[in-house]
């Protein structure tokens, strides 16, 4: 029987990269959190061989109303800067918001009593983009960096779960505590296979309508060729977790290659007739199934290194 927590310790992780202006605006959105009946602290773990978040967060320090503690993985890897955090963070619960966010001053409530509320050991909340002045109309009515939303206490889905924005109940880590793979720390695709565990353990994930943080769109990714690439990417991914669990997994794939090209193919010889946004939705199928199948001989194509 899950039973809520009284006055939670709550250890929010912000995983950070060479954005100490996007880190500064995250800084000052948790100052403002409100806080009745939680006790937060607040881990900046820098994954910046240089250190670069370093100065942003000890000029912050002494004035911040809950703790604020530095970490430092000099190892450019998501997952062993996330880890990181986890093996420094001691909470009831462990939250996480990315480093180019910034969360509504109800954030951390709402995550907390929707946990409490639904039950529920992992609780997302809702992200939304902010566009740089200069983005491209046909971008943002394709609705290509929207993320799903849902009525707070809505089951989600294991393909909808990601760290940016989440809650997690410390007790459902197990021992010893389940932590994020490293193999997967320059492909992504680690947070995937994190919360598939957790699903997989009996872990009830829901939805927290109110816990809303906003996403800052930066240019480099406010264009189709990024787009692109991360479809490319998700589908290289998708090709190496498959191949890890073996043969039958593998048929699948290449079935899916099969399937996600054939209707792909056709459909981008008529694109030229299509608008700019249903153009993108199928060079971003075809980009999909060709990392597919880069995925299954290659492994993972690493986005981030």
């Amino acid at each position: 029987m899950y039973k809520p927590l009284h006055n939670p310790t709550v250890a929010i992780l912000v995983c950070t990269f060479r954005r100490p202006g996007m880190l500064s605006d995250l800084l000052d959105s948790m100052a403002a959190l409100e806080r009745d009946g939680l006790q937060p602290s607040l881990y900046v773990i820098d994954n910046d061989p240089a250190r670069s978040a370093a100065e942003v967060v000890a000029a912050r320090q002494a004035g911040f109303p809950f703790p604020l503690t530095y970490l430092h993985e000099p190892q450019q890897n998501i997952s062993l800067a996330r880890n990181r955090g986890l093996d420094n963070a001691n909470a009831d619960y462990i939250a996480f918001i990315d480093d180019d966010e910034v969360a509504v001053s109800g954030w951390l409530k709402s995550l907390v009593s929707t946990a409490g509320n639904f039950q529920a050991q992992l609780v997302f909340g809702p992200v939304t983009p902010i566009y740089p002045p200069d983005m491209p109309h046909w971008l943002i009515e394709g609705g290509f960096y929207e993320r799903a939303t849902h009525p707070s206490g809505t089951p989600m889905p294991l393909l909808e779960a990601r760290t940016g924005n989440v809650l997690i109940d410390s007790r459902i880590l197990g021992t010893p505590a389940l932590r994020f793979d490293p193999a997967l720390g320059l492909s992504g695709g680690e947070d995937y296979v994190f919360f598939r565990h957790l699903y997989a353990a009996g872990a009830k994930g829901v939805f927290a309508e109110d816990a809303e943080v906003r996403e800052e769109v930066p240019a480099a990714r406010a264009n189709a060729r990024w787009l692109v690439k991360r479809s490319f990417r998700v589908g290289s991914v998708e090709a190496t977790l498959s191949r890890r669990a073996g043969v039958a997994s593998s048929a699948r794939i290449v079935a899916k290659i099969a399937y996600v090209l054939a209707r792909s193919l056709p459909a981008l010889a008529i694109s030229p007739f299509r608008s700019q946004a249903g153009r993108l939705w199928v060079r971003r199928r075809v980009a999909i199934g060709l990392g597919l199948m880069y995925g299954l001989v290659n492994g993972p194509y690493r986005e981030y290194k």
